[in-house]
């Protein structure tokens, strides 16, 4: 999971440092190091709401945090949040935000372009992986998007040997911040 977003993450340094914007990754160390789940797709939701915070958001910082917890034998529900300091939404414009070719305004889509096809594609495709995406929000404060989908815990496939060949045997695993 660590790794599947900060590949992501990485795709968006630029345009953070380009607007002047703080864009901070953290990994809680709660996520295990190998999980089964569907990283082309959870890459693409989490791109899509890095995408959208970065182009909201004209001034402050960008902070996504992955987080996991165990919800039955073997399974955890994985978390990832996308806080922004942008201008917030409010209730109204978060009731419709889902929706397929929705945006906030015209004024939105004139000044950042987009279909607003991006938050319905990944709620659906979240909603297929077992979780979903929400958000929280406050008119001239922000918004946090929390994507979660559940993963398999892989960790039983690791081999017998210390964690640091471990980290060797799967490079892919290592967490980065």
């Amino acid at each position: 999971v660590a790794d599947a977003v900060s590949r992501a993450f990485q795709l968006f340094q630029a345009q953070a440092r380009a607007k002047g914007l703080g864009f901070e990754l953290i990994s809680d160390p709660s996520i295990p190091r190998r999980l089964s789940f569907d990283a082309v797709r959870v890459r693409q939701c989490v791109s899509n709401l890095m995408s959208n915070a970065l182009k909201f958001t004209a001034s402050g910082s960008v902070v996504v945090h992955a987080s996991a917890r165990s919800i039955r034998a073997q399974t955890y529900l994985v978390s990832i949040a996308v806080t922004d300091t942008g201008s917030g939404m409010s209730d109204e414009v978060q009731a419709k935000l889902f929706g397929a070719f929705v945006q906030a305004d015209a004024a939105t889509t004139r000044q950042h372009g987009g279909t607003g096809l991006g938050l319905a594609i990944s709620r659906h495709l979240a909603r297929m992986m077992g979780g979903d995406v929400t958000v929280h929000s406050t008119p001239g404060l922000g918004s946090t998007f929390i994507l979660t989908f559940e993963a398999g815990d892989d960790s039983a496939s690791l081999p017998a040997a210390g964690a640091a060949e471990a980290a060797d045997f799967y490079p892919q695993a290592q967490r980065r911040a």
